[in-house]
């Protein structure tokens, strides 16, 4: 009698194994590891690379992720004679998180001793998971011209402010003044 029950607790265990596991699915695992993780793209960028002292620079840029969880665009100005600013941190949230094409904008200030210094933007995105893009450098530099025209495949873009960077630039000339009064 022992015996029997044993065997009838034994095929209901079986056959409540059995129908759980029809319902599971066969995954590629390989795949999934592979498509998680995966990091940003900057797919396309374009910035003036001379503009008027005192006008805001904007910077286009169109990033992608497979992941859907990029995080924030960092953007690194490094000046010729100076050498890096502080690093700005534009967040990005909802949609932009998978993909986006928008611009970020620095203020420049009207000084006419910024015509003779050269910069360099570097930017790049981090998801959440710490990975980061490609890193895009664009050059810049300050004249007496007029502003440029937005290319027509940056017009959606130009729509779309991700966020303003804070760094306030600086001519060398300006620095070195303010450093010798002290």
């Amino acid at each position: 009698m022992i015996a029997m029950n044993k065997k009838k607790i034994l095929f209901v265990a079986l056959a409540v194994l059995i129908c759980s596991c029809s319902k599971l699915e066969v995954k590629d695992y390989d795949q999934t590891f592979k498509d998680r993780g995966q990091p940003p793209v900057i797919v396309d960028y374009y910035a003036p690379d001379l503009i008027r002292p005192g006008t805001t620079w904007k910077i286009y840029l169109r990033a992608e992720d497979k992941d859907g969880d990029m995080v924030y665009v960092a953007t690194m100005l490094y000046q010729e004679g100076f050498g890096y600013y502080a690093t700005d941190y534009t967040r990005l949230e909802g949609k932009d998180r998978k993909g986006f094409a928008g611009y970020v904008s620095l203020k420049t200030f009207s000084d006419a001793d910024l015509t003779s210094d050269q910069f360099t933007m570097e930017i790049m995105v981090r998801d959440n998971q710490g990975k980061r893009s490609n890193t895009v450098q664009l050059p810049l530099a300050f004249g007496y011209v007029n502003p440029a025209e937005i290319p027509m495949e940056w017009q959606d873009a130009a729509k779309h402010r991700l966020g303003v960077l804070v760094t306030r630039i600086q001519s060398v000339e300006r620095m070195t003044e303010g450093a010798g009064s002290r």
